[in-house]
């Protein structure tokens, strides 16, 4: 058989030998086809297109608070609008999947819906601002398919108001929250810069003189009390010398020299007065006797006076000793400082006098009601007075200045330190205020975007085109499945010939004879049938045909009871060949 040479011929009688094998598969599926194409239900598209209009003032002068691109933004939407409760609110508002949601679940149906539902962007070529052509999304449509036109066109609308909704929702709230974030950024910044400003104020407070400003004042302020305390010292210097010698004038004046009575004689000091009763007490005990009252009161006269004359004379010894130890002091001052050996030396014994007199005229002090009235005894005790004053004066002055310069000094000594945490308060301030400013006038531009979005001035989608109710379904394709289903029903007819032919054994021309055996036969005799073969033919074409309108008539049954009615299929059908 391989090797034969093939003619139409024979493949005609292939076609009518095997005959039944060509016609039932092209039948059925024939059939098939014509139901398929039939019973499939029509689905209808209802589409929006939606333009995205940039904003109306130039984004030089108002930026807007989004920034993303809108290809972002449109998907955003899409996800927001089909949640399951805007899914479910609609499918319960205009009654969609009514038998789908009686055999499956609801994540399915809604699984289905979202298929159903399409966004498609537009987009178109624009130059940049290099002058280099981009790809910008100008539009997109939003589409939904159902079996019911109305339907279809009734959902899309309402899908098309909530994404118009939800663009405008999101646009402000974005706008929204970022004023928000801004405001309350803004009132952070400003409490902390209160805050620094409360440390860096008490700071200053508690380190006043420690500032970087001030130490250039402190360092001239402790040059100029140096040199204050360089000039008491010479002060000091020229007091004590002069204190040495009016303390030297002053021992060696009688204060009493010149004292005088009511009567206008003079007043004799204790020494005279002694040597006077001395030269009396013998001519009274020559006149009197040793009882009397005047020599008894001479006596004890005289006895008073020597004690108290024995005592002046050892506080006068002290006295004379004092001055020349203060006069050899000053004299030693004028050649060497305040720390020679020699100086200090006769520092401590001027000291332990002193306070030897001291503690004498606290013990054995004498009060006499007779005043000093010597004019230059009372004159040097007046300059050695004034000496003492001034004395004391320039000691708490320099007492005054010692303290401030080793205060001034400490200050200097720390101003490093603080200068430091001072430059990081001030830094700290600075930034901080730098920052405030900055988000100050974020948060004027963020408030002008959102009155922008307010005012629906920004970015914005706009409805060119509503949805319409589809007049023709987008599918199924009609036509192409009866084209199709007729080119399958030939190829499952002749494939089912050929298979059928190519697994057969039996022999049924000359030519497979001739090329088993090599030599053709004498003569052929055409096959003649009996008349009981005839008659079981006849009965199998009647059975095949009676099973077939059998089984014709079952499923015109099972589509009018099961799939549609018979008037909408013919309707349908007549639709069908209409379009072709």
């Amino acid at each position: 058989m391989e090797n034969q040479a093939i003619e139409i011929k024979d493949y005609l009688k292939i076609i009518k030998r095997r005959s039944k094998f060509l016609v039932i598969p092209f039948v059925v599926i024939s059939i098939l086809s014509i139901v398929l194409s039939v019973v499939l239900p029509s689905v209808y598209r209802s589409m929006a297109t939606i333009l995205i209009e940039e904003q109306e003032i130039p984004s030089d002068l108002v930026r807007s608070t989004v920034t993303s691109f809108a290809d972002q933004r449109i998907q955003v939407i899409s996800q927001r609008i089909m949640t399951r409760p805007n899914l479910v609110e609609i499918i319960k508002k205009y009654d969609l999947y009514p038998k789908e949601l009686k055999s499956k679940s609801e994540e399915k149906v809604l699984a289905e819906m979202r298929k159903s539902i399409k966004v498609e962007t537009i987009s178109a070529d624009v130059a940049g601002k290099s002058g280099s052509g981009t790809k910008a999304t100008i539009a997109f449509t939003l589409t939904f398919e159902d079996n019911n036109p109305a339907i279809s066109q009734k959902v899309a609308n309402e899908l098309t108001s909530l994404f118009l909704k939800e663009n405008i929702k999101s646009r402000t709230e974005s706008a929204e929250n970022a004023t928000l974030f801004l405001s309350e950024e803004s009132r952070r910044l400003k409490d902390k810069i209160q805050q620094i400003q409360t440390e860096l104020a008490t700071f200053k407070e508690k380190n006043l003189n420690q500032l970087p400003q001030i130490s250039q004042l402190n360092q001239q302020e402790l040059t100029s009390l140096n040199a204050q305390l360089l000039s008491l010292d010479s002060q000091e210097r020229s007091l004590h010398e002069r204190e040495f010698y009016l303390e030297g004038e002053l021992a060696q004046i009688d204060p009493n020299a010149l004292a005088t009575n009511a009567t206008g004689n003079r007043v004799f000091d204790m020494k005279d007065r002694l040597k006077v009763l001395e030269s009396e007490y013998p001519s009274l005990q020559a006149s009197y006797s040793a009882s009397h009252p005047d020599v008894i009161k001479s006596k004890r006269e005289i006895d008073s006076l020597k004690k108290q004359i024995g005592t002046n004379v050892d506080i006068n010894k002290l006295n004379a000793e004092l001055t020349n130890k203060k006069a050899e002091l000053a004299s030693l001052l004028k050649q060497y400082s305040d720390k020679h050996p020699d100086v200090v030396k006769l520092q401590r014994q001027i000291t332990t006098l002193q306070q030897a007199m001291l503690t004498a005229k606290d013990d054995n002090a004498t009060k006499t009601s007779v005043q000093p009235d010597n004019p230059a005894y009372i004159t040097l005790k007046a300059q050695l007075e004034s000496i003492h004053s001034e004395s004391k004066s320039l000691g708490f002055t320099r007492e005054q200045l010692t303290k401030k310069t080793e205060d001034l000094r400490k200050s200097l000594r720390q101003a490093p330190l603080v200068e430091k945490e001072y430059t990081d308060l001030v830094q700290e301030l600075d930034n901080s205020n730098l920052r405030y400013r900055e988000v100050s006038a974020r948060e004027m531009e963020a408030q002008i975007s959102q009155q922008l979005e307010v005012e629906r001035k920004g970015e914005r989608f706009t409805l060119i085109d509503p949805p319409q109710e589809p007049l023709e379904p987008i599918s199924p394709n009609r036509i192409a499945i009866l084209f199709l289903g007729l080119v399958f029903a030939l190829a499952s007819g002749f494939g089912s010939v050929f298979l059928v032919e190519m697994l057969g054994s039996t022999i049924n021309n000359e030519k497979t004879i001739a090329a088993i055996l090599g030599v053709g036969p004498l003569i052929s005799i055409p096959y003649l049938e009996s008349k009981e073969e005839s008659e079981s033919l006849s009965k199998k074409r009647n059975i095949f045909i009676i099973g077939t309108l059998i089984i014709f008539a079952v499923s015109v049954v099972v589509l009018h009871f099961l799939v549609m009615p018979l008037d909408i299929f013919w309707y349908r059908l007549l639709r069908v060949i209409s379009n072709i």
